[in-house]
């Protein structure tokens, strides 16, 4: 199936859920008897999931909103400028994610892959399906409950069985998602029937390449766990991180957008038809700190100058006539959309190489730098100008023990702008780092949407945006 006509079917997906909400229609769609022959076969679910995953958790309003919060990007105009300034911040913000695709569509569609292809289904024996259907569930309800904090997961994907599903803890939730990436990389390394082709828009069916991207998933998601328990999820994060990408040429991205209008880069149609970001100046402060060589490659100049907007107190600016905007030279129709990076595991790996049980500077600084380059390369940017970066000390020491925390934390929320705007988004509530500057407070998770407190309000937990999620702040709110 190619990439537009998938998108045409997504599209049109979209429409009717949106105009059906989450009504009992689509709750017994959801349910559908996955052992029907009118069922839909495993390759069209591939090509739906691994589309939907990239599209609805990475880069669309989850990530725009997370951009404004993190203060990668500045609220410009319509609602990204009004949750810049807090007016939104309600139960109406995300809630196209939650209830129109997660929890109906990607969710369920996932579970049925993972039914069908494994013992006693009628396409059993699809383990490298299997597997990968694994790898996106455990990626998507790491992001749901690093969004929200508690959410459903043991009671969401009963149907009818359960319209009312309980609330789980994000620490159970955890604990679940690590199993399941352990039983995908198994699973992907069994002897499978068949293995999916073009039908699989990430790999193409590559069963290693998932692999790694299964254990550097693994990597990102222990090294959270810092706040809970330091040493311990550092050893867990390098152990997996030892399995994981070993070059940028194992990245996890969706590189499958179109020239065709409508279906070109996420990111690509928000700013080319609504224009509501312009470059922040927190972010752009950051670089300009670090004399970063990626400032004429990130940004755009107004009236032959960068003018990044402030945060929480833009002007409205659609026009892009008075902030500078994010550059066609990251953000354009056919730009691939990265869920996990090599240069977010170097990243990853040397800031556990200096919290680990027993520190090690020197490796930490070599992981580092591989991080470094790769980001800096990824960015385009020349390697004559990369290295003048590097011999600042305050970019790369020359001693291994003037390495600190905050440097690792500064390169890689650059590295992460602006596609792993969800990424960076929980990296700065684990670590709070950079400093926002957003007069405003920032809210530390999301609102739970309209349609679940309307729907399930009683298992709703009663938090604020302001309370931490339970990696950040120690408590199951």
């Amino acid at each position: 199936m190619t990439m537009k006509k998938y998108i045409s079917i997504l599209s049109m997906l979209l429409l009717v859920l949106f105009t059906f909400s989450c009504s009992d229609e689509i709750m017994d769609e959801i349910d559908t008897d996955p052992n029907n022959p009118s069922d839909v076969p495993i390759s069209m679910l591939m090509s739906g999931v691994t589309v939907g995953a990239p599209y609805w958790v990475a880069g669309t309003e989850l990530g725009w909103y997370c951009s404004i919060f993190v203060e990668h990007t500045a609220g410009a105009h319509g609602q990204m400028r009004d949750a810049d300034r807090r007016a939104n911040i309600n139960s109406q913000l995300s809630e196209n994610s939650w209830a129109f695709f997660i929890y109906p569509r990607l969710l369920p569609d996932l579970k049925i892959i993972i039914e069908k292809g494994s013992e006693g289904g009628n396409e059993e024996g699809k383990w490298v399906d299997v597997g990968i259907a694994k790898v996106l569930m455990a990626y998507t309800m790491f992001v749901t409950t690093d969004t929200w904090g508690r959410v459903p997961y043991s009671e969401a994907l009963l149907g009818k069985e359960n319209r009312y599903p309980a609330f789980d803890t994000q620490e159970s939730i955890y604990e679940a998602m690590f199993d399941l990436l352990d039983e995908a990389i198994d699973d992907l390394q069994r002897e499978s029937v068949s293995i999916p082709g073009g039908e699989d828009f990430i790999y193409a069916g590559d069963a290693d390449a998932w692999v790694m991207a299964a254990y550097s998933l693994k990597a990102r998601y222990s090294n959270r766990l810092s706040n809970i328990d330091p040493a311990g999820s550092a050893a867990e994060a390098l152990a997996a991180a030892a399995n994981g990408f070993v070059s940028p040429l194992d990245d996890f991205t969706f590189d499958n957008f179109s020239t065709d209008p409508g279906h070109e880069n996420t990111w690509y149609q928000e700013e080319n038809e609504r224009k509501h970001h312009a470059v922040s100046v927190t972010f752009y402060n950051l670089l300009e700190e670090l004399n970063d060589p990626r400032i004429p490659l990130f940004f755009n100049q107004v009236g032959g100058e960068y003018v990044p907007a402030p945060n929480g107190t833009a002007t409205q600016d659609q026009a892009g006539q008075i902030y500078s905007r994010i550059s066609g030279n990251v953000i354009y129709d056919v730009a691939p959309l990265p869920i996990m990076t090599y240069s977010e595991l170097k990243f990853i790996e040397a800031e556990c190489h200096l919290r680990k049980s027993s520190p090690d500077p020197a490796a930490a600084l070599e992981a580092y730098e591989d991080g470094l380059d790769a980001a800096l390369a990824s960015a385009g940017v020349d390697p004559a100008d990369a290295q003048v970066y590097k011999t600042q000390p305050t970019v790369l020491p020359a001693d291994a023990a003037n390495l600190t925390p905050e440097m690792i934390y500064a390169q890689k929320q650059i590295a992460l702008w602006p596609y792993g705007a969800v990424e960076a988004y929980a990296e700065w509530r684990r670590t709070d780092f950079p400093t926002m500057t957003n007069p405003f407070d920032t809210p530390r998770r999301f609102p739970y949407p309209q349609n679940e407190i309307s729907g399930n309000g009683e298992n709703v937990p009663d938090v604020t945006v302001y309370n931490g999620v339970w990696w950040d702040d120690g408590t199951e709110d």
